[in-house]
């Protein structure tokens, strides 16, 4: 962990105290004792300083003192709705790469029962992000919503999202590039078969321009990373 995150919920009087693996972390990785100060950071506000104010068995304690802002989000990202195993990897690298927005959508080549799955529930993945945002030392939490039937998502996106990309397996794709404009570029990242026909068509009637990262059919949580880095290195973000 880069930086301890909180919630504001926990924090009384300017004083916070944890019991958790962030006071584990606290222990044992960066010593804690009191007067040692450590970076700490606000769910979705600012970040700063903690100074540990006491420690003793499984609780620490500490003062805050946050008024520094946080990076901001840089991406939002549409994701057919992959195994358990996997979406928890996405969790945690896509919160440390900058998303805003994660839709979980169904398609044709998704098992439906995997939106009855726990990790969809918010007390599990909530800590999931912030290890994630822990790791980057950021503090804003990324949105997450189910949506199970892929004809609901297009009310949902952005209106100013201009840079709208799907991926596949391909040769080559045109420069994105060109559409830069003033929201955040969208990526929508299909399951591991890729999309079907009939659902790039949906896409591209709603202003997606396809990417790749080459031919060779990938792995989601490999292929959302990797285009994700890919868009970042091509707009300089």
């Amino acid at each position: 962990m880069n930086i301890i995150l909180v919630e504001s919920s926990e924090i009384r009087d300017g004083r916070c105290v944890l019991t958790d693996r962030r006071a584990e972390h606290l222990r044992t990785f960066l010593h804690a004792e009191p007067g040692r100060r450590f970076r700490l950071g606000i769910a979705d506000g600012p970040q700063g300083w903690g100074t540990v104010t006491a420690c003793d068995g499984a609780r620490v304690a500490f003062d805050v003192d946050c008024s520094e802002p946080s990076p901001e989000p840089w991406f939002d990202l549409i994701l057919a709705i992959p195994r358990p195993r996997s979406l928890k990897r996405i969790f945690f690298q896509t919160a440390a790469m900058g998303v805003r927005n994660i839709w979980l959508v169904g398609a044709e080549r998704v098992e439906k029962s995997y939106f009855s799955m726990h990790l969809l529930r918010p007390e599990e993945y909530r800590p999931v992000l912030f290890e994630g945002l822990m790791q980057a030392r950021t503090t804003r939490v990324p949105t997450v919503t189910a949506v199970p039937k892929l004809r609901d998502l297009w009310a949902l996106l952005p209106e100013d999202a201009s840079l709208r990309l799907i991926a596949n397996p391909a040769e080559r794709a045109p420069d994105f590039t060109r559409h830069r404009g003033p929201g955040l570029p969208l990526i929508a990242v299909g399951p591991d078969g890729g999309w079907t026909d009939a659902e790039n068509t949906r896409f591209a009637e709603n202003g997606f321009e396809p990417m790749t990262l080459g031919i060779r059919p990938l792995r989601t949580d490999t292929a959302v990373i990797a285009l994700a880095a890919v868009v970042q290195d091509r707009l300089g973000r």
